[in-house]
């Protein structure tokens, strides 16, 4: 029997920079290994694993948060520039509400892998 998410294995050309990009984006920290780092995401992890090639684009992630306005604001001082992939990956001024009422935001890491905040429509 399948009991959850145990970890999600993203690749990255520089997993120092990348470890920097999670930090910045609201994840908490839990280990590392040669070059290996861990992040909590829910009851699993986040795998940031060394690669020599990563293709752009390729990845969607959607974490739910809380308050998506509270983390739009974190991100943005920490130096991060929220997206809408709806707009082309253009910058956002706030979360945007979808038309199955989430409200949320995108971030690409370093290495493209797109992440959304979502706040569940209650």
């Amino acid at each position: 029997m399948i009991k959850g998410l145990d970890h999600l294995v993203l690749f990255c050309l520089d997993t120092e920079k990348s470890k920097e990009w999670y930090e910045k984006a609201g994840f908490q920290y839990s280990h590392g290994y040669e070059g290996m780092h861990w992040f909590h995401l829910g009851s699993g992890l986040i795998m940031l694993h060394p690669a020599d090639t990563v293709t752009p684009g390729d990845t969607a992630v959607h974490a739910a948060v809380e308050d998506v306005h509270q983390h739009f604001r974190q991100v943005k001082e920490n130096g991060l520039v929220p997206i809408d992939h709806h707009l082309g990956s253009q910058p956002i001024g706030e979360p945007v509400t979808r038309p199955w009422g989430d409200i949320e935001f995108e971030l690409d890491d370093v290495d493209g892998h797109r992440w959304a905040f979502t706040q569940r429509a209650l």
